[in-house]
């Protein structure tokens, strides 16, 4: 997996800034001073440093896909970790070597999500968008110059660049179309047992004055279609991101989250290959949560 998102990143610099790889080389060796003694071209280095768990994407919920035959398929979602790397180029020109790193920074700044296009396999296989961070200050990295010292070689100057890859440890369930009516089970909630005991609805909530009622969950459905030729679907994948819950979409670009509790305001992602990514904050409820998706191609001639 390392080695294919590796190729991926390259793919990324050489495709999207674009970087000629005969002119200039992508390495992903350590940086120390043997190897930077022996590099006779202009190079950027990828250096993998540190590999540890997102704690804020921890969940362990399920996601729930139709399919064209009507079957639903379920995958309860694995671990996310995030790949943090080193990112400096070398040159024996200081002017070149500041010119080719802000030209890798502009390139990583646009793609806060990997482009399906690039994509290395098993990566494509990923349930959620590959999230990427690119110089931010909450990084790990807290002293560039310990990195130099520990390698032995000079200071340079340093991107950070962090991926965020799932581990899906649970194999998908597949279950046959139903025909009927569904029905979902969960773990009873302490409270609700409390209040049938008591007398009370199931969906009242005794906050201890007696004037405390829970709200049933929301469904949120929508579409996804491009906004240069309204109407035609697109598929995508729709993230809710203060639930860190993500859906995809079916061929006709549809897609539906369900049992969302209720808040003021949601914020969803809007990812898909070949579209610039959108972010829209919703109040809740909303009138719409439809979403038109502009092609990277028009975004490049605006």
């Amino acid at each position: 997996m390392i080695e294919a998102l590796d190729e991926t990143i390259k793919q990324l610099l050489i495709q999207k800034t674009p970087l000629n790889p005969a002119e200039v080389d992508i390495s992903f060796d350590v940086p120390n001073r043997e190897w930077s003694g022996a590099i006779s071209k202009p190079t950027i280095n990828v250096y993998l440093h540190d590999i540890r768990e997102n704690l804020e994407l921890r969940h362990n919920e399920w996601t729930t896909e139709r399919n064209e035959d009507g079957t639903i398929t379920k995958v309860k979602l694995g671990g996310r970790y995030d790949l943090s790397y080193l990112i400096t180029a070398w040159t024996n020109n200081v002017e070149d070597e500041h010119r080719l790193l802000w030209y890798v920074l502009a390139t990583m700044v646009r793609y806060p999500y990997l482009s399906k296009d690039i994509l290395q396999e098993p990566l494509k296989g990923q349930v959620h968008p590959i999230q990427t961070k690119v110089s931010q200050p909450e990084g790990i990295l807290r002293n560039a110059a310990d990195v130099w010292t520990a390698l032995d070689n000079q200071l340079k100057p340093v991107l950070t660049y962090v991926v965020t890859l799932g581990i899906e440890p649970h194999a998908p369930l597949t279950y046959p179309p139903t025909r009927g009516a569904s029905f979902t089970t969960q773990e009873p909630d302490p409270d609700q047992m409390a209040n049938l005991a008591a007398g009370l609805p199931p969906f009242h909530r005794n906050n201890g004055n007696g004037n405390g009622a829970e709200k049933p969950a929301l469904e949120i459905a929508g579409k996804i279609t491009d906004a240069n030729n309204p109407g035609r679907p697109v598929q995508a994948e729709v993230i809710l991101l203060e639930q860190g819950r993500n859906v995809r979409t079916n061929p006709e670009g549809r897609y539906v989250l369900t049992n969302v509790p209720h808040s003021p305001k949601y914020t969803f992602l809007v990812v898909a290959g070949g579209y610039a990514t959108m972010r829209r904050e919703l109040l809740i409820p909303a009138d719409s949560y439809d979403f038109m998706l502009l092609p990277e191609a028009a975004m490049v001639g605006s």
